[in-house]
């Protein structure tokens, strides 16, 4: 028989019972004779594993699920309406399209979980429950926010949650709608949140450094207290090129005509703090030696782009498609590059002979850039610099690394699976990094 905690006044479900549960929802969704869609309803599965299992479209409605593991599960279009994720482990769960409008996800644990189109709108429950209610007496830590580090949030619906303190670092939530949340103190560090609603949300002391809020919705919202520090809007950031005289074909000609005859005739192009996205389109195009510090290039496709030897100091290449591109000897020092792709570039250094015949070479610069979530994957970077810059979850797999500089860089979750990494620099107690 189930046990019975007087606590919650649920039935307390075991372990074996539960697997017992998933095996015949496995059945079921592979319509095999004997299989069952799991439906449990005001359960108490606290401390239970989910690990890894596929439990897409069942339904948990008003279930206690605080402490449980649920790693790698799979609750796409599930219902879990009212249900109590407390301290939950969710690391990596797909939660696709899940109902959870109600649920309590506090102190829950949901980096890199895929919440795409989730509902977790404020929801009437029955009634409101915990696992392990805190005593009045309680002076141990104080409970940790939720944690959605990274995670997929991508048009969920949020609508009056409560995410105070909530830490949504580095997450995907274009298009999420948060009308009237209260999220004070909570931290979107980086995060994607184009297109968001968040009219008549409560945003106090919020932290959006470095977000990147294009189109985003704020009528009405309470923002006193609130770091909005290098928050990317649709607002214009310095000199806007639609002001600019000539048209870019035009300073395209004359810097053209400078670069071939070695600064004689025409003129460098100079885009220095300049916002390039409302001018025509830059891909494709030979911006070779181009000065353009402080300059604004964010969410532009610029594949295939040439632009060797640019000076493009603390320049914002945030979200650009930078694929294809040739960008050798290029300096992009202390820019913003978060969720860039550089698939496939070159960024190689550009070769020079100097009249004696000698020969030198000016590497790629990326010292101390912003460059988390940045894609390299196949591309050249030969000697590339990158002292001191964020590369949090980057990914160089299969890039050409040799006697890179990755001293004082971040390289958390960094991926250099297929990187050759021969004579690469990294700090002595940096993750060993097999050498090819």
């Amino acid at each position: 028989m189930p046990e019975h905690d007087s606590n919650l006044g649920f039935e307390k479900v075991s372990q074996a019972e539960l697997n017992e549960i998933i095996r015949k929802h496995h059945m079921f969704l592979t319509a095999k004779a004997g299989g069952r869609r799991a439906v449990v309803k005001d359960k108490d599965l606290s401390g239970l594993s989910f690990v890894g299992q596929n439990l897409s479209q069942s339904d948990f409605t008003g279930c206690v699920l605080a402490e449980s593991d649920m790693t790698n599960a799979n609750f796409e279009s599930a219902t879990l309406f009212g249900c109590d994720f407390t301290s939950a482990k969710m690391v990596g769960t797909r939660l696709v399209r899940a109902d959870m409008r109600g649920s309590e996800v506090s102190r829950a644990d949901l980096t890199k979980a895929d919440l795409t189109g989730a509902d977790l709108r404020e929801g009437k429950t029955i009634i409101k429950r915990r696992a392990h209610p805190l005593s009045e007496n309680f002076d141990g830590p104080l409970p940790t926010p939720a944690q959605f580090v990274g995670s997929i949030l991508n048009n969920v619906k949020l609508n009056n949650a409560i995410a105070i303190s909530a830490n949504f670092t580095d997450a995907n939530m274009q298009g999420v709608s948060m009308h009237g949340a209260d999220l004070q103190g909570a931290n979107f560090h980086g995060t994607d949140l184009s297109r968001a609603d968040m009219t008549k949300a409560d945003m106090r002391n919020a932290d959006f450094t470095q977000a990147t809020m294009v189109d985003a919705q704020t009528d009405g919202a309470e923002t006193n207290g609130t770091d909005f520090t290098l928050t990317l809007t649709a607002e214009p950031v310095g000199k806007d090129f639609a002001e600019v005289d000539l048209t870019l074909d035009e300073l395209l000609l004359k810097h053209a005509t400078w670069v071939g005859t070695s600064g004689r005739q025409g003129f460098r192009l100079d885009l220095a703090g300049t916002d390039m996205r409302k001018g025509p389109s830059l891909a494709a195009k030979r911006l070779t030696a181009i000065k353009a510090p402080g300059a604004t290039f964010a969410e532009m496709d610029l594949r295939g782009t040439e632009m060797q030897g640019a000076h493009l100091e603390k320049a914002d290449f945030r979200k650009c498609q930078l694929q294809n591109t040739d960008l050798r000897g290029t300096n992009f020092s202390d820019g913003l590059f978060q969720r860039a792709n550089f698939s496939k570039a070159n960024l190689n250094p550009l070769q020079f002979k100097k009249p004696d015949g000698v020969e030198y070479r000016i590497p790629c610069n990326f010292e101390r850039a912003g460059m988390r979530q940045v894609v390299f994957s196949g591309a050249r970077i030969i000697e590339g610099k990158f002292a001191g810059a964020d590369l949090t979850q980057a990914d160089f797999s299969n890039c050409d690394l040799r006697r890179a500089d990755f001293t004082g860089a971040t390289l958390t979750e960094a991926n250099f699976d297929g990187a050759v990494l021969t004579d690469a620099m990294f700090d002595d107690d940096a993750p060993s990094r097999e050498k090819a």
